[in-house]
C-alpha cells in the first residue's frame, strides 16, 4: 500500500471514529440535558407511561418538558404540583392512577392552550385587570337590554371559572390566587376529574357509544370550555376543533413517567 493511501485510510477512519465518538458536539444543550434525564428516569425505576397501556393504581408519576417552552419557572412549578398530590388528589376524589395521568397530561395541555405557559398578551391582561372584564360584561349585557347576571370570570393560566369546592377546602385556593402556578395545577386537576366524572355519567345517561375511553382526551375538553351540549347531540369535532388539537399538540411536548414503588430498581 502506498504511503498516501495509508495515509487516507487514517484520515478515513479518525473522521468516522470522530462522527461516532463526538456525535455529541451536533446535538442541542436541550438535547443532551434530555438524555441525561432519560438515564436518571430509567436508573430511578420510571417507565414511560401510555394511557390504555399502563394501568397501575398507585404509581409515582413524573412530567418531563421535552420543549424550551415548557421548562420554565411556572411550569416547572405547575408540573411539580401535578406530580407532588397526586396520592392526596386521588384519595380526596377517589380517582384511578391511569385516569389520574392522563389527567395530568392534559392539564399541560390545556395550560399551553390557555395562556401560552403563562406568557400571552390576553391572559397577562385579564389578570391584571379581571375588573375591567367583569365590566365589559355588564356592557354587553347593558346593551342587550337583558336581565341576566354576568358570568364569572374565568381565571388564572388555565382559565378556571369555578374552583372546585373539594381543592378550595382542601388548599385554600380562590380565583384570587390561581395565578400561582401550584394553586393553578390543583385546581385544573380538580376541574379535569369532576369532569371525567361528568362525561362518564353523559356516556351512560345519553347513551353515547361513541365516547370511549381512547377518546377520552378528544371529547373531555368540550366539558371543560362549556360546549356539553355538542356532546350530547353529536355535533363535537375534534379532529378539526382549534382548540382539541392545540391542546393535543402541547401535550406531545410533555412525556409522562411513572414508577412502581412496590418493586426493586433495577
Amino acid at each position: 500500500m502506498s504511503l498516501n493511501r495509508v495515509w487516507l485510510s487514517i484520515l478515513v477512519a479518525l473522521f468516522v471514529s470522530v462522527g461516532f465518538v463526538d456525535s455529541s458536539f451536533a446535538l442541542s444543550p436541550l438535547e443532551q440535558t434530555l438524555i441525561q434525564e432519560h438515564s436518571l428516569l430509567d436508573s430511578n425505576g420510571y417507565q414511560k407511561w401510555e394511557w390504555m397501556k399502563n394501568d397501575c393504581a398507585n404509581c409515582d408519576i413524573l412530567l418531563l418538558p421535552t420543549h424550551e417552552e415548557v421548562r420554565t419557572e411556572k411550569v416547572r412549578l405547575f408540573i411539580h404540583a401535578l406530580v407532588a398530590h397526586k396520592a392526596e388528589l386521588q384519595e380526596l376524589y377517589g380517582v384511578h392512577g391511569a385516569e389520574y395521568n392522563l389527567l395530568a397530561h392534559m392539564s399541560v395541555g390545556i395550560l399551553g392552550r390557555e395562556s401560552l405557559f403563562f406568557t400571552s398578551k390576553r391572559y397577562r391582561l385579564k389578570e391584571a385587570m379581571p375588573w375591567a372584564v367583569r365590566l365589559a360584561k355588564i356592557i354587553e349585557i347593558y346593551l342587550e337590554g337583558s336581565d341576566r347576571n354576568p358570568s364569572n370570570n374565568s381565571r388564572g393560566p388555565t382559565q378556571i371559572k369555578i374552583v372546585p369546592t373539594k381543592v378550595a377546602e382542601r388548599f385554600g385556593v380562590t380565583p384570587d390566587n390561581l395565578y400561582i402556578p401550584e394553586n393553578a395545577a390543583l385546581a385544573t386537576m380538580g376541574y379535569l376529574i369532576e369532569a371525567l366524572g361528568e362525561l362518564k355519567r353523559r356516556v351512560v345517561i345519553n347513551k353515547l357509544d361513541f365516547v370511549t375511553p381512547d377518546r377520552y382526551v378528544d371529547y373531555l375538553p368540550y366539558i371543560y370550555f362549556g360546549r356539553t351540549k355538542a356532546i350530547v347531540q353529536n355535533t363535537a369535532t375534534p379532529e378539526s376543533n382549534s382548540y382539541v388539537q392545540d391542546m393535543k399538540r402541547y401535550m406531545s411536548w410533555i412525556e409522562v413517567y411513572e414508577r412502581n414503588t412496590n418493586l426493586p430498581l433495577h
